[in-house]
């Protein structure tokens, strides 16, 4: 009799939403946004942090400031956060996820999703 394995569960404690197409991004080392802009695509987006590409390979904890726009925002909604985990991509570029140190509302949230 073959055996099946379980799937993995979601450890996830909010669920991750597909940005609207209008929605972007920018990515800076640091606390400071100096440097290149390091973001080109939003994957997804929670309460607690975003799955973005960026071109650039960043190191498990560092520091990253991410800056959202949206037509449904009068400003930029700027959020300061630590890169949790990153992943080369065959295109040569790199995936990151990244956690917010003071979450995204969930009125912000559902405008930019």
């Amino acid at each position: 009799m073959p055996q099946t394995t379980a799937p993995a569960s979601n450890r996830r404690k909010q669920p991750r939403r597909s940005p609207k197409g209008w929605t972007k991004a920018t990515c800076h080392k640091g606390s400071m946004q100096v440097g290149a802009n390091l973001a080109l695509k939003i994957l997804d987006v929670a309460e607690s942090g975003i799955c973005l590409v960026v071109r650039d390979p960043l190191a498990n904890s560092q520091e990253v400031v991410v800056t959202l726009e949206s037509p449904n925002h009068r400003r930029p909604l700027t959020f300061s956060g630590r890169v949790m985990w990153c992943v080369a991509t065959a295109e040569g570029t790199h995936c990151i996820g990244v956690q917010f140190d003071k979450r995204l509302s969930y009125g912000d949230l559902a405008k930019l999703t």
